[in-house]
């Protein structure tokens, strides 16, 4: 024997492990993310000390030009930088001022702009004296000087200032990282302990519903949880429906069937048996037990679903398997219907009706029968027509309306017409009898679809 599956963890431990391993995972990622940040922040940082003093050094050339000293290679400013720092000053295409670097290796920058521009421009670029993080800029100083002005630092002293100003911060980072984590943290422990007590009382409930406190499971809960409450509360009404109509279809099938089985009993016990009686009250019994059978094989409205069924493809299987039924005696078996039509009504029930329908057609149909189907609305409208005899006015009301008693039934009407009836009941349709335009009794079914 089978050992019974283990329970499934519950949903509040499962939401606290993941709290657990979220706030695990969340320190170093964050640790991450902020260690980016501020390796990004003092890369903006030195690249800003760099555009600073080549606008330090645009500023010295515009003061020296100004006061007549222009060709003086003094720059207060620019001397304080240490030897990994390189700069440069060209006008006219000459170069008028370079860093003792580039004075001492008896080299110089190649400009990479080749147009003024209204700041300077950063790039890493390679050098005859290794790799520089550069700042370069052409100004129209006057009308007649354009200069061009170029600075940078190797990019080995780059990358050390870079780290020098991440290492100050990334302190910042991991003080930063650990409160959003706790925080993140005390949020999920919040959300848990809110749904806790939702969960609690929907299981109450479900236990009240079991003991038989209750005919559903009762409360009010927050949307998620009522959505699945509802739904269930739909399955239990519908499968107590279901039980109702089962119970309702036994009672009525044992009280149907005494009247048939009291003729047969009074028939054999006489002198002699009324051998087309007794066979007719058989027919009659087989008839009930058919037509119940078809109603409790029947799924209503309360168990639709989102499945589309498509009435084209349904009719056309009814009238191919009709046609290999009857192939001894063949009827021409024509349909209408829009290849596109589909409704959200289970296909077993409009089988059932159809099928119904046809049969009976096809019973007293001299060479047709017509099937079809379209939308009237939010109605569908199923028609069964044939080129018989048809049932009288007078008679068509009883024909549909016999099913209290099957002996008061017309002669000739079949069971199929009170199975349609009682299915299409189920939907809280209708059903409407009528003079066909083939000659024939017309038979529409109309169903609502809302």
């Amino acid at each position: 024997m089978s050992s019974a599956s283990p329970r499934p963890a519950s949903l509040v431990k499962r939401l606290v492990i993941w709290a657990c391993v979220l706030f695990a995972v969340s320190i170093p990622l964050f640790w991450g993310i902020f260690s980016a940040a501020v390796s990004k922040v003092s890369e903006e940082v030195v690249d800003t000390s760099i555009l600073d003093f080549g606008d330090q050094m645009r500023g010295f050339w515009v003061s020296a030009s100004a006061s007549g000293q222009g060709d003086t290679p003094s720059n207060p400013i620019l001397a304080g930088l240490d030897i990994e720092w390189v700069w440069q000053i060209s006008t006219g295409g000459k170069v008028v001022h370079r860093s003792p670097l580039l004075a001492l290796s008896k080299s110089r920058l190649n400009p990479t702009v080749s147009k003024p521009a209204p700041g300077f421009a950063l790039k890493t670029v390679q050098t005859k004296i290794g790799v520089v993080r550069l700042a370069e800029r052409i100004v129209q100083e006057t009308p007649d000087a354009t200069v061009h002005y170029m600075v940078g630092v190797a990019i080995e002293r780059y990358r050390d200032q870079v780290e020098n100003n991440a290492a100050r911060l990334r302190g910042l980072a991991i003080l930063a990282a650990i409160p959003i984590s706790l925080s993140l943290f005390g949020l999920l422990g919040i959300i848990i302990f809110a749904i806790r007590p939702h969960l609690g009382r929907a299981e109450q409930a479900m236990h009240h519903y079991e003991a038989g406190d209750t005919e559903l499971i009762e409360g009010q809960f927050p949307g998620e949880i009522q959505d699945l409450i509802d739904r269930m509360n739909g399955l239990l009404r519908q499968n107590a429906k279901l039980i109702e109509r089962t119970r309702k279809y036994v009672t009525k099938i044992a009280h149907d069937i005494n009247h048939p089985l009291a003729i047969i009993k009074n028939t054999l016990t006489g002198d002699e048996v009324d051998k087309p009686l007794v066979g007719r009250q058989v027919d009659r019994m087989v008839g009930l037990v058919d037509r119940y059978s078809s109603l409790a094989r029947a799924i209503g409205p309360q168990g639709q679903t989102g499945t589309q069924t498509n009435m084209a493809e349904l009719l056309g299987e009814v009238a191919e398997g009709f046609s290999i039924l009857y192939r001894r005696t063949p009827l021409i078996i024509d349909q209408d219907c829009p290849p596109e039509l589909s409704v959200r009504v289970p296909r077993h029930d409009i089988e059932a009706m159809v099928s119904n329908l046809v049969s009976n057609a096809h019973k007293y149909a001299d060479s047709r029968v017509r099937i079809s189907a379209r939308l009237e609305g939010k109605s569908l409208d199923i028609r069964v027509e044939d080129d018989g005899p048809g049932i009288p006015e007078a008679e068509r009301e009883a024909a549909l309306n016999w099913g209290k008693r099957l002996d008061e039934a017309p002669p000739g009407t079949g069971f199929g017409l009170s199975i349609v009836y009682d299915i299409a009941d189920l939907y809280g349709g209708r059903v409407e009898l009528g003079q066909s335009d083939l000659g024939g009794l017309k038979v529409d079914i109309f169903l609502s679809l809302d």
